[in-house]
């Protein structure tokens, strides 16, 4: 029984932060109840049949040509197979600031995606809303963006312009950030999004605390649409979507397979079980 709620604790903390289950009494941080971590979540059923993989478009550490050619050459290998999709897409875009690696990309060559696909922008920048405007204009289906790159006030002005231009608007955290963080818009956005990997590059493998960190959110928040995002696997997924994940993206799984029909037909098969 010991060991048990040592590591009930250990779980409450991984998503929580301490002081919310120290005890800590200060008047800095008022102690408060974790709530119960459940073992299995009564909404499973409700969410396997929400289940939905999205393919990640993303630029190569080492890309031999030039940026948009390389996702324009990932998007034509995917082509055939958007049906599987429900002609979604997700294009990781990145500032060089928030994360080291920088996409060299314009406006007017994202285009090309927006016009052919539902697209998922997971926006890796510092100062966002300063360009949003140009990235409601090309009118995608999805902007997910971090927290961690803005302040409060921005993240509001962010949601309010996507929710205006209907759009849909999601939170990112990265695998360090507690989802409390969040908390002031869980009521105005469309999705949570948790980083399974450090973001900034694919093919890393992914944190398995991440995974107590959606099941914590799908138990208080039955109704959040929740992504997960990086090092899924065929190993993996099952136990995401038991999590509580309904939305999972997908990049090096899928583009660094042998072959991609078979990697395809190999996660939907699992996720359907």
């Amino acid at each position: 029984m010991l060991q048990r709620r040592s590591a009930l604790t250990l779980a409450r903390r991984v998503a929580y932060g301490d002081t919310y289950i120290t005890g800590d009494k200060s008047p800095a941080t008022p102690a408060r109840r974790a709530p119960r971590v459940p073992q299995k979540t009564k909404f499973n059923s409700f969410y396997k049949n929400m289940s939905q993989i999205i393919p990640a478009l993303i630029v190569s550490d080492k890309n031999l040509y030039n940026d948009f050619e390389e996702l324009k050459d990932k998007f034509k290998k995917l082509e055939p197979f958007l049906g599987e999709f429900d002609n979604w897409v997700q294009i990781d875009i990145t500032d060089g600031e928030f994360v080291a690696s920088k996409t060299n990309i314009s406006f007017e060559e994202l285009s090309y995606f927006t016009n052919s696909a539902n697209v998922e922008f997971h926006l890796m920048v510092v100062r966002l809303q300063q360009s949003i405007d140009k990235w409601i204009e090309l009118k995608p289906k999805r902007i997910i963006f971090h927290i961690e790159a803005h302040e409060s006030e921005d993240t509001q002005t962010i949601i309010k312009k996507c929710k205006l231009a209907q759009i849909e608007v999601g939170l990112v955290l990265n695998p360090e950030t507690q989802f409390l963080k969040i908390k002031p818009w869980l009521e105005e956005i469309d999705s949570v999004v948790f980083m399974g990997v450090t973001p900034g590059y694919g093919g890393q493998e992914f944190i398995p605390e991440t995974a107590t960190k959606i099941k914590l959110l799908r138990y208080n928040h039955p109704n959040i649409k929740i992504e997960v995002d990086g090092g899924i696997r065929i190993e993996n997924i099952n136990q995401l979507k038991e999590a509580g994940a309904d939305i999972f993206i997908i990049g090096s799984g899928i583009f660094k397979a042998p072959d991609i029909e078979q990697a395809i037909s190999d996660f939907k098969t699992v996720l359907s079980k």
